[in-house]
């Protein structure tokens, strides 16, 4: 048989923080209930990267992206990084988002509050552009194989984290149901340090 080697991985990681729920949920609605309209089946809020009651999540969420980006090989340590968007999003029957990626930022992700069944959920879309265009057809079924063009994270619950980098291209599929998902959408960004050795 002949050897393979996989090279320029695309990971999404999950943690599951069902203990920081309770402690962020309150605040989230608040917000959502400033900015929801019967008419919309998404809503999203204002950064709310700078509310004290999100304090614990938003360190979490930074210090996580900067572990992981750590651990992908990257010289974290010449760069300052920042959550530039924290965001409570609420999504009904119908809602969902597009397809997208966070340019000028290195790591983002969800964090649910809540997941109703038939609910939204992410999905995650093969980042490789040149594999799209010449695309075959594939062999649909459970198991994930070099030809999956999307991955579909159906299996989320309230707490579940998911982190990926900025350019996979994600979004929240359609909800089927009236009751609403909610979840912290958020993307961390860096800026360079000035150099010491100049």
């Amino acid at each position: 048989m002949m050897e393979g080697f996989a090279y320029f991985p695309a990971i999404v990681y999950r943690d599951e923080r069902p203990d920081l729920v309770e402690k962020v949920l309150p605040t989230c609605i608040q917000y959502l209930d400033n900015v929801r309209n019967p008419e919309w089946s998404m809503c999203q809020s204002a950064h709310l990267g700078n509310d004290p009651a999100l304090q614990e999540v938003a360190n979490y969420i930074l210090l996580s992206a900067v572990d992981l980006l750590r651990g992908q090989g990257y010289a974290i340590e010449r760069y300052d990084f920042y959550i530039q968007g924290l965001w409570a999003q609420e999504i009904v029957r119908g809602g969902g988002t597009n397809v997208h990626v966070h340019k000028n930022s290195q790591m983002c992700g969800w964090f649910f509050l809540e997941v109703p069944q038939g609910g939204a959920y992410p999905v995650y879309h093969d980042p490789r552009a040149n594999k799209a265009m010449i695309e075959l057809d594939f062999v649909q079924g459970e198991e994930v194989t070099n030809a999956t063009n999307s991955i579909h994270f159906n299996n989320v619950s309230a707490g579940t984290v998911l982190f990926s980098n900025s350019w996979m291209h994600h979004q929240l599929s359609g909800s089927n149901t009236e009751t609403p998902t909610r979840c912290i959408h958020f993307i961390v960004s860096h800026k360079e340090r000035p150099c010491s050795t100049c």
